[in-house]
């Protein structure tokens, strides 16, 4: 028997079990998190492995991601996501009853999360984290947070799912209360004036479970939310006084999203998770930066440690932008989205742009492209004269700037969306570098 192993062991149990709610072992730690998106969606082609999964360098893995059943269905109707199943519960349970967390596919995302579980025993400081709705299946919240039968479900739910897969929490993926991201289908309602004080009560709920679980378990069971950084997302609206300040009270932190600012629709391009402002860019009042996003939360009354600010490893493409005065297309009308990223569409992971060839090995511009960097903002950008090809993107360098400023603000940490974007966990690298001087 090793009896250093239950010595260290019978530390962590302590350390776990005297954490006030709403802590983790690492706030007592002090070491910064690096918490990443898995999409369980890609595993055939993204297999949970350790060269797609850095278990060493994250803290935390969160799977995206499960939706809540109603009705005995789950998924959206809406045109654009157009999928709708039968209800698979994730918990084991027979019947999944409203609000209870289900599985896109019990057997693929069953044995996705049994893989990344395994990691824990050569990294146990590594978390595993199932991350519930995001932007397609954000569309049921509204009614579950607004029933108190269920969200006593989804809390069940909950607690049932980390006993069965030997998970570390949940993350709320809501896009968004009060304001729904895909618009809702006729005849149904996917956002109410109410959504933020439910989301409230479905948090604290979560939290009383989550601590009771804990002190039978011995260990920390944490819950996180991704969330807009968007004024609309922190303001109080008809939540009243200090909504996220409140909710903030039941999370062990909240996921900033601090990307998507600028996206092709506009027509006009424009950097998508700058850092800091830049003058030169007409809408850099409305805040649409990184730094204005963290300022915001800061402001309301969340407290720095309890904010970790999202990264993206990807990028967005305008084409047909014209030259402009500078000669790189930034800033200009451009002719909507190119075509060309990660399956046809306008987004591209950092790794695509390598595989494609317009990032080099030493990330300066191939295929025609030119990289450029923008001081002020401290984001980088292609720009191809050729075809008027512009592409808004994250690299190290600019992970770089952002570990400094999470640092500087006593921030929690980073989250990034997603492994698969990534490039031979390059950016995975640079992020965890940068986060650790």
């Amino acid at each position: 028997m090793n009896t250093h192993r239950l010595k260290r062991w019978a530390m962590a149990a302590a350390l776990a079990a005297a954490l006030p709610a709403g802590a983790s072992a690492a706030t007592a730690g002090g070491a910064p998190e690096i918490v990443g998106y898995y999409p369980g969606w890609k595993s055939d082609a993204f297999p949970v492995t350790a060269a797609n999964v850095d278990a060493g360098r994250l803290t935390m893995a969160l799977y995206a991601f499960l939706d809540v059943c109603w009705n005995g269905t789950h998924g959206n109707p809406e045109p654009s996501v157009n999928y709708v199943a039968p209800c698979q519960d994730a918990a084991g349970d027979a019947q999944a009853a409203n609000g209870a967390l289900v599985f896109r596919d019990a057997a693929k995302d069953g044995a996705n999360l049994r893989a990344l579980v395994a990691m824990k025993r050569r990294h146990p400081a590594f978390k595993v984290v199932v991350s519930v709705g995001g932007w397609d299946w954000s569309n049921q919240f509204s009614n579950v947070a607004d029933s108190a039968g269920a969200r006593a479900s989804f809390v069940a739910s909950s607690v049932k799912l980390m006993r069965r897969f030997g998970l570390d929490g949940v993350d709320i993926d809501w896009e968004y209360p009060t304001e729904a991201g895909v618009p809702c289908v006729a005849g149904a309602v996917c956002a109410r004036p109410s959504d933020k004080r439910n989301f409230i009560a479905l948090a604290r709920e979560l939290r009383a479970a989550f601590d009771a679980a804990g002190r039978q378990d011995r260990k920390h069971y944490s819950i996180t939310i991704a969330a807009g950084g968007n004024a609309n997302y922190v303001n109080d609206g008809a939540a009243g006084g200090g909504w996220i300040a409140e909710l903030a009270q039941s999370l062990d932190w909240i996921n900033i999203m601090a990307y998507d600012y600028h996206m092709p629709w506009e027509k006009r391009s424009g950097h998508h998770a700058a850092l800091l402002a830049d003058p030169a860019d007409p809408v850099a009042a409305d805040g649409f930066y990184a730094a204005g996003s963290v300022q915001r939360y800061l402001r309301a009354g969340v407290a720095a440690d309890k904010l970790v600010m999202g990264v993206p490893f990807y990028g967005y493409g305008w084409k047909g932008c014209p030259p402009g005065a500078a000669g790189d297309g930034q800033y200009q009308d451009c002719d909507g989205g190119a075509a060309g990223g990660v399956d046809g569409g306008n987004a591209y992971g950092f790794g695509h742009l390598l595989k494609l060839g317009y990032l080099t090995a030493g990330h300066e511009g191939g295929q025609g492209f030119k990289r450029h960097w923008n001081g002020a903002a401290k984001a980088p950008y292609l720009y191809r004269a050729a075809d008027g090809v512009w592409i808004s993107y994250e690299d190290p360098a600019s992970l770089g700037e952002k570990a400094s400023y999470v640092r500087a603000q006593r921030l929690r940490g980073a989250m990034f969306w997603e492994l698969s974007a990534d490039g031979g966990q390059q950016m995975l690298r640079a992020l965890s570098a940068a986060m650790r001087k």
